[in-house]
């Protein structure tokens, strides 16, 4: 999921009464959530080492069990150095700490592998993907449950109304602008904003406040798992109106849990099947020497290691061929790549034989 998506779950865990177990059990909810994803400095290096690195060392199985020891150490530190208590604030429980930890940094992989992205759960032992298949990579719905006991928890000042003001506009254009969601789920946004505007309004008591936030976080637990169910569910339907496939996998619409276009594997072909029952064929073959060669490029290996339901286009020229892999999990073949799921690499003719096969210019694996 998104860097909010994470944030605002770990703030949501804070708000449902584990901030008052500990002192920093806020900060530590916060920051564990994200903590998986110091793996994003390898896009310091470039998107497709970026892409090669995600997701794997800090978000497999090693990295789960020592980054949240690593936190609780870190805020014991932390702890140390600034004794003072402020009037109001639980005392530091170093057990709890380390629970919350725990919590934090596991919810991250979690999130990440209800999406179609994959996440690399028993690095660094095996590099095999894990796919969910569930939830758009952004969801409103989890921005909006997520935030709901948040924001009423943490709007008192003026500067947080207007902090979170800023974050409303600025989600509300990602939501409007997109067109990968549709008009019923940007008019429902703006109906669950008035809402949430509406709570703020009224000003809830402390109680009512956590329990606010206690039952906006069992929704949204209530929709995942309710979404989980749709992708299964759609994809045994769509597998179960064409011919047996060796695999089905659903990519969920942003913000429709019950709509998904499934991609339907073959020995020979992929078949993409759109939520209004219209598919197409692709074909599915292995590389031949200049796809090949263009897979073996370093400057594309994360984009390689990364890609699930490969298809690829050549264009040759005279002084060789000009390969663009996508992945049929984001890229309709023959429409505009308006995401991830694109590489392109140009293969000099000492590194391909031409051949005379009559399907070439286009297939996948």
């Amino acid at each position: 999921m998104d860097p909010l998506a994470h944030t605002l779950v770990g703030a949501a865990l804070a708000e449902t009464g584990s901030k008052r177990r500990s002192r920093y059990a806020t900060a530590t909810l916060i920051v564990g959530a994200n903590l998986p994803d110091i793996d994003a400095v390898a896009m310091l290096w470039g998107s497709d080492t970026g892409l090669y690195f995600r997701r794997g060392w800090s978000h497999g199985v090693l990295g789960l069990i020592l980054l949240p020891l690593l936190l609780a150490a870190a805020v014991s530190l932390w702890h140390r150095w600034r004794r003072d208590l402020r009037a109001g604030e639980p005392p530091f429980r170093p057990g709890v700490i380390i629970a919350l930890s725990y919590l934090a940094v596991l919810s991250h992989p979690l999130l990440d592998w209800l999406n179609t992205y994959g996440v690399r759960l028993l690095m660094p032992f095996d590099g095999r993907w894990f796919y969910g298949d569930t939830l758009f990579i952004i969801d409103p719905w989890v921005w909006l449950l997520a935030a709901t006991g948040v924001v009423l928890a943490r709007s008192q000042t003026a500067s947080a109304v207007g902090g979170w003001l800023l974050l409303g506009a600025a989600t509300t254009v990602v939501i409007l602008t997109t067109d990968l969601a549709p008009m019923p789920v940007k008019a429902l946004w703006l109906l669950g904003l008035a809402a949430l505007v509406l709570l703020r309004w009224i000003k809830p008591g402390t109680a009512l406040t956590v329990g606010i936030a206690r039952g906006s976080f069992a929704t949204l637990v209530i929709y995942v798992c309710a979404a989980y169910g749709l992708a299964r569910v759609a994809e045994t339907a769509v597998a179960a109106q064409h011919p047996a496939p060796l695999e089905a996998q659903s990519n969920p619409v942003p913000g429709i849990p019950h709509a998904h276009r499934v991609v339907l594997v073959y020995e020979d072909s992929y078949r993409i099947v759109y939520c209004d029952g219209r598919s197409v064929e692709v074909p599915r073959t292995s590389p031949d020497p200049v796809v090949q060669a263009a897979m073996e490029d370093p400057s594309i290996r994360g984009f390689v290691n990364w890609m699930r339901y490969p298809y690829w286009e050549i264009a040759e020229s005279h002084d060789g061929w000009t390969v663009t892999l996508f992945d049929l999990r984001y890229v309709d073949p023959g429409q505009p790549v308006r995401t991830i799921g694109m590489a392109r690499v140009f293969v000099p003719r000492s590194d391909g034989s031409k051949t005379t096969d009559p399907n070439r210019g286009q297939g996948g694996s």
